[in-house]
């Protein structure tokens, strides 16, 4: 469910790329219901949620993003397999501006699929997570586009508690909500952060937009 959000979650396109693995379980409730892995082999990062223990089965699947080039040319591919949808979208995003975006199945393309629809300055989902990632600090505010609507995340707030905590506002300024029927358009997102030898490390995220919140925790 919310997981989408921040693959959906999440830029500086020159941040620097993961050398490794990063993983995080995904939790709600209480319980684990899978696993979010970001890897890179340098030239492209992949992104990769598997959900198999969500409530009643309804938001089991996979998502799998991949982001291939550089920080001025990228392409972005999304793989979103479940028992309720399949479909696959790529953006090429060329210094900031969409260039060209292809859904399949066509019927999944919302009126943001039109790039003459998207501002300048964005970058995709799986690009936009690294931002998290790798951020020095909180991170900066950055514009998401995934091939259907246009997500703004924004810092509200930044504290020190033991780690540095961040808090971002997640919202779709254009385009659909997440997973309808509920139309999701805005979430709140707490990042934490630790330090180890001189490094940020991400240590874990919580989303949550009205009853629901899941939290993201690392693991290696």
């Amino acid at each position: 469910m919310p997981v989408k959000l921040l693959a959906l979650t999440c830029v500086m396109m020159t941040a620097a790329l993961p050398a490794a693995a990063d993983t995080f379980l995904v939790q709600f409730g209480g319980r684990t219901l899978g696993q979010l892995n970001v890897s890179s082999d340098g030239r492209t990062t992949t992104l990769r949620s598997t959900l198999g223990s969500t409530p009643m089965g309804v938001f089991n699947g996979a998502f799998v993003g991949t982001s291939s080039g550089n920080a001025q040319t990228a392409r972005f591919t999304g793989e979103t397999r479940s028992s309720r949808k399949e479909r696959v979208v790529t953006v090429d995003i060329t210094a900031g501006r969409a260039t060209a975006t292809i859904i399949v199945p066509p019927q999944e393309s919302t009126d943001l699929s039109d790039i003459t629809r998207v501002p300048p300055g964005v970058t995709d989902p799986v690009r936009t997570f690294v931002h998290l990632l790798e951020a020095d600090g909180c991170p900066g505010a950055v514009q998401m586009y995934d091939g259907r609507r246009l997500v703004r995340l924004t810092l509200t707030g930044e504290r020190r508690d033991g780690m540095l905590m961040c808090n971002l506002d997640y919202r779709v300024v254009a385009g659909p909500g997440h997973l309808s029927p509920l139309r999701i358009a805005s979430a709140k997102i707490e990042l934490s952060y630790a330090r180890a030898n001189a490094q940020q490390i991400l240590q874990g995220v919580r989303i949550s937009s009205g009853i629901f919140a899941i939290t993201l925790e690392r693991v290696n």
